[in-house]
């Protein structure tokens, strides 16, 4: 089977992505011209006809509106991600001294790196 998409509907990693979901079950050929995408599927002997003619087709279309979600999303994501590690940080022993020592106390890289049966 030979397929064709197009360059400007389907992005390469969702084509990447599509492939590899096959790769157990057929030898996939990938190459390209100018508009589009050029997909040969062979299947192995031991599968059968194992994928559906239409099946492949319908992985590009599911992978390709996962990247676009990826794409769409990427922002808040990084977002998420920078605020959870940044709430998380270690404040070192002498931005605690400038800070003092409070009921707010927070705890130094020497807390965490001193042996507990040492300090108690």
């Amino acid at each position: 089977m030979i397929y064709s998409f197009s360059k400007e509907l389907y992005p390469k990693v969702a084509l990447l992505k599509a492939a590899y979901t096959f790769i157990d079950l057929a030898y996939i050929h990938l190459d390209a011209n100018e508009q589009s995408w050029i997909v040969s599927v062979e299947m192995k002997d031991e599968c059968g006809n194992a994928i559906a003619e239409k099946d492949f087709i319908n992985e590009m279309l599911v992978q390709s509106l996962r990247h676009e979600v990826y794409e769409q999303t990427k922002n808040i994501r990084e977002m998420l991600y920078a605020r959870s590690v940044a709430s998380s940080l270690i404040v070192s022993d002498t931005e605690q001294e400038t800070q003092g020592d409070g009921d707010n106390a927070t705890v130094t890289e020497k807390d965490i790196l001193q042996d507990w049966f040492e300090k108690q």
